[in-house]
């Protein structure tokens, strides 16, 4: 907690000096800060799958933010992968007419959403997916493509460049930039096949059942490689109950509990973690910032038509291994 205040107390420290410093170029009132009573300004973060642990550390620190700052915050959407049902949490949201919305969009049917929003007058910023070609502010995550370049470049090392591999994926674009990302880095390895690609939909169960087909019509799989989080456990236990334990090597995806334990017991040999408890973080900062803070690009930001903030921020990937997996642990 320390940490992150000192760091939020930097940027506003940062933006004070460089306001005192060119003071003579650009008008203070773009940068002082506005509105200092923030006990009614809220900021709403919208998603669907609320009930994955994937998204526990998204949770904790757009709420964390939230008291650090001074605002309200609110969490909505479905439990479930529920598009239409994200659609209606989203229309809810603007309704309640807050300072911003971060809102995760599994797909770009949630485009006319957020423009309506941002038409509405509401600033959005998407975190871990994202719909570029919406109205929304920033893209606060990952480069998608990277997490099979990543996860696809450690599996050819296992491998010395040599199996049969098989990918564990779900339908929706962001994902299958990952499942893509693989696909390429395995081109550059002419001994490694992809045999057979499986949508697990979210949904362990789903998973299981979609492993299991892939392992009987392919005996002699080398690898699974995976793009959503539930995707490594899927493997394992289908992997388990066909006695391959050892046998069949395992890339998987985040850095969910189960995952990172089997890590550690050598089950999994490996998983591409996104740093989560950066992105709704830095999410909050772009928004709150735009009203409170915003970075003098020009003598008049309006009436020059320029936003002052980022249209992408990375926040990167990493791999959990059997070197780091204890530091992953969440407690």
């Amino acid at each position: 907690m320390r940490k992150v205040f000192a760091l939020v107390t930097i940027i506003l420290i940062s933006l004070a000096l460089f306001a005192a410093y060119s003071g003579e170029l650009y008008p203070v009132q773009q940068y002082v800060m506005r509105d200092p009573d923030l006990s009614d300004e809220l900021y709403i973060f919208v998603l669907p799958m609320r009930n994955l642990e994937f998204f526990i550390p998204h949770v904790e620190m757009f709420e964390l933010a939230g008291k650090i700052l001074g605002v309200k915050t609110r969490v909505m959407g479905p439990s479930g992968y529920d598009v239409p049902a994200e659609i209606q949490a989203m229309e809810t949201a603007i309704a309640m007419k807050p300072a911003g919305i971060i809102i995760y969009p599994p797909g770009p049917e949630l485009g006319p959403v957020i423009n309506k929003a941002v038409d509405a007058g509401i600033p959005v910023v998407t975190v871990v997916g994202d719909v570029p070609e919406s109205k929304r502010l920033t893209f606060v995550g990952i480069n998608q493509y990277e997490v099979g370049v990543v996860g696809g470049e450690y599996l050819a090392k296992l491998l010395n460049g040599k199996g049969k591999v098989a990918i564990l994926s779900i339908t929706a674009p962001m994902f299958q930039e990952r499942a893509q990302g693989y696909i390429d880095t395995f081109k550059k390895y002419p001994g490694i096949k992809i045999v057979a690609e499986g949508d697990t939909q979210a949904d362990l169960p789903t998973g299981i059942s979609v492993a299991k087909s892939i392992l009987q019509a392919h005996p002699d799989l080398d690898a699974f490689v995976c793009t959503d989080s539930v995707g490594a456990m899927s493997a394992v236990t289908a992997i388990k109950e066909a006695g391959l334990t050892g046998k069949v090597k395992v890339i998987g995806m985040d850095r969910n509990n189960d995952t990172v334990q089997y890590i550690g017991q050598g089950v999994i040999d490996a998983s591409v973690a996104q740093m989560d408890h950066l992105t709704t973080f830095y999410a909050m900062l772009v928004l709150y910032n735009l009203h409170h803070n915003p970075a003098p690009i020009t003598t008049n930001n309006e009436a020059a038509g320029v936003i002052p903030a980022p249209k992408w921020i990375n926040v990167g990937v990493t791999l959990v291994t059997k070197d780091n997996w204890q530091y992953f642990l969440k407690k």
